[in-house]
């Protein structure tokens, strides 16, 4: 389990993770190895910069929305975290919940990103390499080497299954972030006793 200055870069990392994840699995259309490493590398360079610029969370979250709105099918996301739940939602629901999930997410990781920013001195990403995943698409190994502390392994699944490049999950020391999150959003509907209006409200709040 990760605790500390880890699960901080973690849930940082969590942030592009459920950007563009929940996406179907085919094989990568195609996507080479440079365009998936390059896109994991311009997707850490946005974040990076987001988390390290002036100002407080709160205005830092429309701009995370952004770059999720950017780099993802939200639907296919919001889809995915809602996991069997999105099935008992109607049309009308289903559309109000993607949109409360995208402000959400953008509020709870500009928060985030704001703690990390205070705590990135000597921290660097290095890639090491990319894997063919086959159906899934590519697998762009990355880590996060720090002073005095062993490096930090974060593998980036990127697919062009929706007809341009995404990032379909992310795996740091083994965790899932998209299953995390998946995780999360059914922990929330259950407290609320599986009132789906209930849980629209909360995260569009």
């Amino acid at each position: 389990m990760m605790t500390g200055r880890r699960q901080l870069m973690a849930q940082l990392m969590l942030g592009v993770a459920v950007a563009a994840g929940g996406l179907p699995l085919s094989h990568a259309l195609a996507l080479g190895e440079n365009e998936a490493s390059q896109h994991v590398r311009q997707s850490i360079e946005e974040l990076l910069d987001l988390a390290r610029s002036p100002g407080e969370a709160e205005a830092k979250a429309p701009r995370l929305l952004d770059i999720i709105e950017r780099r993802a099918a939200m639907p296919q996301i919001a889809r995915f975290a809602a996991g069997a739940n999105w099935r008992i939602m109607n049309e009308d629901q289903q559309a109000r919940y993607v949109a409360a999930f995208g402000k959400f997410l953008s509020g709870v990781y500009a928060r985030r990103f704001q703690e990390y920013s205070e705590t990135t001195a000597g921290e660097a990403f290095t890639m090491d390499g990319v894997i063919d995943a086959g159906r899934k698409g590519m697998l762009v190994k990355t880590s996060i080497t720090r002073q005095g502390a062993a490096p930090v392994l974060v593998e980036w699944l990127v697919s062009d299954q929706p007809g341009r490049v995404v990032i379909a999950d992310i795996v740091i020391e083994g965790i899932s972030l998209l299953i995390t999150q998946r995780e999360e959003i059914g922990a929330m509907l259950e407290a609320r006793g599986g009132n789906v209006e209930k849980l629209i409200s909360d995260l569009g709040a």
